[in-house]
This record gives C-alpha cells, sequence and structure tokens, in this order.
C-alpha cells in the first residue's frame, strides 16, 4: 500500500490493533500467540508481534483487507477443522513441525493420526499452514508506533526511519501475490507428490482470498467429497465481525478438493509456470554457488 492512510497493522498478538478486552491486554502484555498458545514467534526471531496487515490486492479491485501473514494465524480452529473434516467426531493426535524428509529437505506443518491397535493400522493426515508474505518496505515503524502507545502517530514513525536511513518517505509495503505461485503453489504440488507415494492425504488451510489468487494462476479440476481425492485446500476469511473476546472473526469459507493428477496438470499448463519455475532452478544454483567453499574443477 503506497502512502496508505490507514494504519497498517490489524492485529497485534492476534487481537485487533485498538482492542480493549481484557483479554487483549493479557496477551499483548506476555507477548502471547493465542492461536499457538505459546509466546510469539514472530517477536522472539524478528521483534515484530503482527499476525496481519492491511492492503489493497490490485488483483482484489484495490478493496483494503486483511491479510494474514503469520502462519500461526491459521493455528486453532482452522486446523481443527481440518481434523473434524478427516476424523469426524475422533480424536487424533497432532505433531507440529514434521520433517518428512532430510535430503532435500521436506517439512510438514503438522501430521494427525490415530492408532487402529486392533488392525495394527495408523490412519493420517499431513496439513499445511500457508499464509502470505509481506514485500517493500514492510510495517515496522508501524509496529513501534502501537508498542509505544501511539499508532495514531504512525506516519511519523515512517518519516522518522526514512531520515535515519537517508531514504524517500514513503509508507510502501503490500502482499507478495507472485509467491503465491511461485512459493506456495509449488510447496503443495511437491509435498503432494511425495506424500501420495506414501498414501497420505494433503490439508491445505488458508485465507480464502489468498485460495482465490491461487486458483487464478492454478486453475485445477475439482472433484468432490465422496470422489477420490488426494489434497483439500480449506479457505478461511475475515468477517469484519469480532468474538466476545476481541478478536476477529476468522471463519470457514469452503473446502476445495482435487486430485495430485488434476493439480499438477493445472500447475504445468500455468502460462506463468515456466518463468517460475526456472526462476526457481536459477536461484537454487545461484544459491548452491555461494555456499560453495571452492570451485569444482573440470578436466
Amino acid at each position: 500500500m503506497r502512502r496508505g492512510t490507514l494504519f497498517p497493522i490489524v492485529e497485534a498478538y492476534g487481537f485487533p490493533h485498538d482492542c480493549t478486552t481484557a483479554e487483549a491486554q493479557e496477551t499483548w502484555d506476555a507477548q502471547q500467540c493465542p492461536f499457538s498458545n505459546t509466546r510469539c514467534e514472530k517477536k522472539v526471531q524478528y521483534n515484530f508481534g503482527y499476525c496481519s496487515v492491511v492492503y489493497a490486492a490490485a488483483w482484489d479491485k484495490g478493496r483494503p483487507q486483511p491479510y494474514a501473514v503469520c502462519d500461526h494465524r491459521l493455528d486453532g480452529e482452522p486446523i481443527n477443522w481440518a481434523l473434524s473434516d478427516y476424523f469426524g467426531d475422533e480424536q487424533p493426535q497432532l505433531v507440529s513441525e514434521v520433517t518428512a524428509l532430510s535430503d532435500p529437505k521436506l517439512n510438514i506443518d503438522y501430521v494427525a493420526f490415530i492408532d487402529d491397535e486392533a488392525h495394527d493400522e495408523t490412519a493420517l493426515i499431513a496439513i499445511e499452514a500457508q499464509a502470505i508474505d509481506l514485500r517493500g518496505g514492510g510495517v515496522g515503524p508501524a509496529w513501534r508506533a502501537w508498542e509505544d502507545g501511539k499508532p495514531e502517530q504512525w506516519r511519523a514513525y515512517f518519516t522518522a526511519e526514512a531520515k535515519d536511513k537517508n531514504r524517500r518517505d514513503t509508507v510502501d509495503y503490500g502482499v507478495n501475490t507472485g509467491n503465491v505461485y511461485k512459493r506456495l503453489a509449488t510447496q503443495v504440488l511437491v509435498k503432494g507428490e511425495y506424500l501420495k507415494e506414501i498414501d497420505v492425504p494433503l490439508y491445505v488451510i488458508m485465507q480464502h482470498s489468498i485460495l482465490q489468487q491461487l486458483r487464478t494462476r492454478v486453475n485445477f479440476t475439482t472433484v468432490g467429497r465422496d470422489d477420490p481425492w488426494d489434497i483439500t485446500f480449506g479457505s478461511f476469511e475475515y468477517t469484519g465481525q469480532r468474538e466476545s473476546n476481541g478478536q476477529l472473526e476468522f471463519s470457514f469459507v469452503e473446502a476445495v478438493r482435487t486430485t495430485l493428477d488434476n493439480y499438477r496438470l493445472a500447475f504445468m499448463m500455468s502460462s506463468a509456470a515456466p518463468t517460475y519455475l526456472r526462476e526457481d532452478f536459477i536461484e537454487k544454483v545461484k544459491k548452491k554457488a555461494g555456499s560453495s567453499t571452492s570451485q569444482t574443477e573440470l578436466f
């Protein structure tokens, strides 16, 4: 959003930045993530604790709306939806951050499973929680304004940072819709291929607006719930309403199911596929070259 007039941050530690409930204040004081029930990971790693930002995307007709920019915003109810969709009333065990492969490394956000000891069988699903990345200058100054208790002065914080860093005084950030295809869509294909080989269904939990954007790039054919499927996309969206504790409603919108073959075909048929796959390949080559301590000799 360029030279925006809206305060960039929508949620801080899981609550609207202007929330007045006691639960919000307690969570802010503890710098806690109410979705993962742990200390905010972004705060620990990057010193920021925002969950979502407001942005007006061109592909969404310039309509300002919240975009979740932290995967943990999809924890809690969205993940629980995947569990109930597959297991019904049964209560599976949920394990986070499972490394499925070490070389190449393949991480799965969650795996849920139930053991049937009587038949020596295990029913399990893999779950990916996919938010979207920020691009551009970021919203760090707005976060610092909020932490200082001066969100109404947020614009001045951008001005001060611009002066300190000797750059133009702009508010220039966005959501990285390019990564919807380059990173997210590719991850679904790669993980879907692996999970199909070991007969594990994949759930991809994401914001509905991002699923819509994905499907403009990868227009896969869907299948019904009772048909064989390999991948289920479960989408959630901000309703504009608030829960009794002050949190923003983030409600289920739809489940979209497909097979790996359908998804793979749509991915490869996309007009953007050759460009993004080439860029990804070049990026990996350069990263490998940069990490090498010596050049390979040819004889």
